[in-house]
């Protein structure tokens, strides 16, 4: 379970918390070169994208600061 709680940094501050427990920026980035590295496995270059998809979907949604429908539907998720 995902869950967001207040942090102590900012009054806007939040703390992303999995399974009771807060994940780290180190964390969250070893989890998407896993998926990327899987995506390649799965959609292997230079027929497919491979991870490379999942890599422009996430610059899109940070870009914007959401992950809005519109581009969910884009990367067809």
């Amino acid at each position: 379970m995902i869950e967001f709680e207040k942090g102590d940094k900012h009054p806007d501050d939040k703390k992303v918390i999995i399974n009771g427990h807060q994940i780290t920026f180190k964390e969250l980035a070893q989890c998407v070169v896993v998926l990327c590295q899987n995506e390649d496995n799965i959609y292997p270059k230079p027929r497919f994208q491979g991870g490379d998809m999942l890599k422009d979907f996430l610059i899109e949604c940070i870009d914007c600061r959401s992950v809005t429908n519109e581009i969910c539907r884009k990367y067809k998720l």
